[in-house]
């Protein structure tokens, strides 16, 4: 048989794709596979030479420690408030902004369109330093306000094209019979649009909670206070001068997986939903 035949029988095997998915999706998630294992190995382990798969020594430690003993509750608490705090806001305005722009444009709609989208092809490591200035001008460095108010900015422009997206695609006739029953604009946004389009709605929070939540370079440069960091940067607090604990930076690391994974669980039928409503017709 030759090579051409062979490989074309293997293409074309029924389990060759789930083979191929199996072997991307170990690959993907292998680095959070590591972190877990190293969180339970004493330290010594972690520097071994060559390293050790699973753990020779199992310990619960490493856990206990950084969760009683380390900031890490403080970490993710703030976390959590900053993170939830932007969301429900970028949300919220993004709603109001993207309906307004899909069902009611005006001039000069597409130039404000075209500038949301303008702010996204900036690289945002480049806008740090003059917000980082604005910010310190206003009096807000070392404040929660700040990091919110740039997570706002991160994801507020790309969240209403997102909605906007969809709200283009919602029957218009839905609205106008909605305005000729008596419904006002503002009402037919609470009645109508949003219960439809709830599904997408929510997994665009979603994946603006995820963007907020890995955030990690602005709380660094604005936050330096540690009863106000969040755990992206908290996640520092296990580097020393002459040694990283690197067991406990893992077990670290586990516990600031948890909020995320755990809000992605609860909204993941909202993702499906917004995913498909997004080929469909309303």
């Amino acid at each position: 048989m030759k090579v051409r035949d062979l490989l074309l029988k293997v293409i074309d095997h029924p389990a060759t794709p789930y083979v191929v998915l199996g072997v991307i999706s170990l690959f993907m998630v292998s680095p959070f596979i590591w972190m877990v294992l190293s969180a339970f190995k004493t330290l010594p382990e972690t520097f071994m030479s060559p390293p050790t798969y699973f753990p020779k020594d199992f310990t619960l430690e490493t856990m206990r420690f950084t969760w009683f003993e380390a900031p890490i509750p403080t970490y993710l608490k703030n976390s959590l408030i900053a993170c939830l705090t932007a969301t429900v806001i970028i949300v919220v305005a993004s709603v109001f902004t993207a309906y307004a722009l899909s069902q009611y444009p005006y001039q000069g709609s597409n130039l404000i369109l075209g500038l949301f989208l303008f702010t996204r092809t900036i690289p945002p490591l480049a806008m740090l330093l003059p917000y980082y200035l604005i910010m310190r001008k206003l009096g807000l460095l070392n404040t929660r306000l700040a990091v919110i108010l740039y997570l706002i900015y991160l994801s507020y422009p790309l969240v209403v094209w997102l909605l906007k997206g969809f709200f283009d695609a919602f029957p218009r006739d839905l609205i106008d019979a909605a305005i000729v029953d008596g419904c006002t604009r503002t009402g037919t946004i609470f009645r109508v649009v949003l219960p439809i389009t709830a599904g997408s709605v929510g997994a665009i929070s979603v994946v603006a909670f995820l963007w907020a939540w890995n955030e990690f370079f602005a709380p660094y440069l604005f936050i330096h206070y540690d009863e106000l960091k969040p755990i992206t940067v908290g996640l520092y607090y296990f580097v020393g001068d002459e040694v990283t604990y690197w067991n406990r930076m893992c077990a670290a690391g586990i516990y600031a997986v948890v909020p995320s994974l755990t809000f992605f669980l609860l909204a993941q039928k909202y993702i499906i939903k917004g995913l498909t409503e997004g080929a469909l017709k309303y």
